[in-house]
């Protein structure tokens, strides 16, 4: 998804077995998310600027017992010319290369059932641009739905 930045906070460094992390909170789009970078100078988010993001939501438990929902945000990498990809990157090709697979058969089948119809005339045209502008419309809606529910990618 696509996101403004708004605001970008360190909050603090922490050891990993990876190394040292440097936590910030991004607020975006009215909402806020938690990215954890190899750089303090990090500069995938930078505040004004339109960046590509995955969001993956995580939970706790506080010390009330009260269960706690926030975001953990990733910027979605895509390379210049010859870098090579993330096998996170390649794993999200695969599965929007599967869904677009799901989705041109499922066109196939609107065509065979008669739902939408061969364009031979304006009619048959504007019937075909309201359903395709209604199927798009719930199939994006489906598409994300799909990913969301899809763990594999995580």
């Amino acid at each position: 998804m696509k996101a403004i930045i708004e605001e970008v906070k360190f909050v603090k460094d922490f050891e990993t077995q990876f190394g040292t992390l440097y936590k910030f909170i991004v607020s975006y789009d009215g909402k806020r998310g938690v990215y954890n970078s190899k750089s303090k100078e990090q500069n995938k988010f930078v505040p004004g600027q339109e960046v590509e993001i995955t969001e993956e939501t995580r939970s706790y438990t506080d010390g009330a017992g009260n269960n706690v929902e926030y975001y953990v945000i990733k910027p979605v990498y895509t390379g210049g010319k010859g870098a090579k990809q993330s096998n996170y990157g390649k794993a999200l090709s695969r599965e929007a290369s599967r869904y677009s697979g799901f989705s041109d058969s499922y066109v196939k089948d609107l065509l065979m059932d008669g739902i939408i119809k061969p364009e031979v005339d304006e009619a048959a045209e504007s019937h075909n641009d309201i359903v395709m502008m209604t199927w798009k419309k719930r199939a994006q809606e489906i598409f994300e739905h799909m990913v969301i529910l899809d763990k594999t990618i995580v």
